[in-house]
């Protein structure tokens, strides 16, 4: 079977795909209210924060897409494994970001004792599903580009580490800034990443 070569044009787009949604992801988790908690739903930071979250997740597929593509043939088995995790958390993030823009706040605005109702044993697994996809995703993902030696390393070590620190704040208790600091090195290896595939595409 013949194989078409990808338009350049592709890797361009995904390049500055990358870059945006990095930027917007920095911007989520500085925007986000001081806590998780779905009875945060009333803060007029909740919607704006959690929207550019969900914008993120959606939009950045071809980003992933193309930085796979760019170092496919070198990642091997683990490249192979953490970009279909990375295609599947994309899907629970998608869940959870649309309820808490268009659910959560109504919810926690007109009956917010309906949240313990609400946490579930489905609903806490879904949860855990969400962020082991997302953390193991992005660690496993970074750990193939460094093997691959296609992309920068340090690119790969800011989306590993920033991706650590983001749910090891959230367990610790710590403020809400220090997730957005998290966010924001994870943010710095997208945008590498993004620069670099736009300049495979030229």
């Amino acid at each position: 079977m013949e194989t078409n070569p990808i338009p350049n044009i592709f890797f361009r787009i995904a390049g500055v795909i990358s870059i945006i949604s990095a930027i917007l992801m920095i911007a989520g988790f500085f925007l986000h209210p001081s806590g998780e908690d779905a009875t945060y739903g009333t803060d007029p930071l909740w919607v704006p924060a959690h929207a550019l979250l969900w914008i993120v997740f959606i939009i950045a597929l071809p980003a992933w897409v193309g930085i796979y593509i760019v170092h496919a043939s070198k990642a091997g088995k683990i490249g192979i494994f953490s970009f279909i995790i990375l295609l599947i958390r994309t899907g629970f993030r998608s869940s959870i970001f649309s309820s808490d823009v268009t659910f959560v706040p109504v919810i926690a605005s007109e009956f917010p004792q309906l949240f313990k109702r609400i946490f579930t044993n489905s609903h806490i697994a879904i949860g855990i599903a969400c962020v082991l996809t997302w953390v193991s995703g992005n660690v496993l993902f970074g750990i193939s580009i460094i093997r691959s030696k296609v992309f920068s390393n340090r690119a790969a070590l800011c989306l590993i580490v920033g991706t650590l620190i983001i749910p090891i704040a959230y367990l610790s208790g710590l403020p809400v800034k220090v997730v957005a600091i998290g966010a924001t090195i994870n943010g710095i290896g997208q945008i590498r990443l993004g620069y670099q595939i736009y300049l495979f595409g030229k």
